[in-house]
């Protein structure tokens, strides 16, 4: 059973950790949240499941009413959860917090969504964001692992 208060606990550390690289020019996370959605819900899967033990599911949705024609954006799901870190990138989503109720409200808005079960690990990138991945380590506390 997926804890709630576990959620939001783990949402906050990975905003706040990410959130410390937005001024990085060299990082992938540079302006964060605007543009970093993906790598976002990768981090936060991955700390899911090294933290919490909870698995979950990458998720891209397309063809928002609320967004530009071509704009995706990119989550993570656990359980009946979405931990969206990056939302706020936009406007009038009418979201507080990090973690939502599946199904309901501006996600579910998404007329294409796709999901990719899991989250990829470091080996499957070209380039994997290990400094978004130690800024949350550092803001939870834990030395990274490699």
């Amino acid at each position: 059973m997926t804890k709630l208060h576990v959620l939001d606990a783990l949402a906050e550390k990975c905003r706040v950790g990410l959130a410390t690289l937005a001024d990085q020019s060299d990082s992938m996370f540079a302006g964060f949240p605007t543009a970093t959605c993906g790598n976002a819900a990768e981090i936060v899967g991955r700390v899911l499941k090294e933290q919490a033990g909870y698995d979950g599911q990458y998720v891209e949705g397309n063809k928002h009413p609320k967004l530009k024609p071509g704009q995706s954006h990119a989550w993570y799901e656990v359980g009946d959860y979405i931990i969206d870190i990056t939302y706020d990138q936009f406007e009038g989503t009418g979201l507080a917090g990090w973690v939502f109720q599946r199904g309901h409200g501006w996600h579910a808005e998404f007329a294409d969504v796709s999901y990719t079960p899991g989250f990829n690990t470091p080996s499957t990138w070209k380039s994997y964001p290990y400094d978004g991945y130690e800024a949350v380590m550092l803001e939870l506390q834990i030395k990274p692992a490699t």
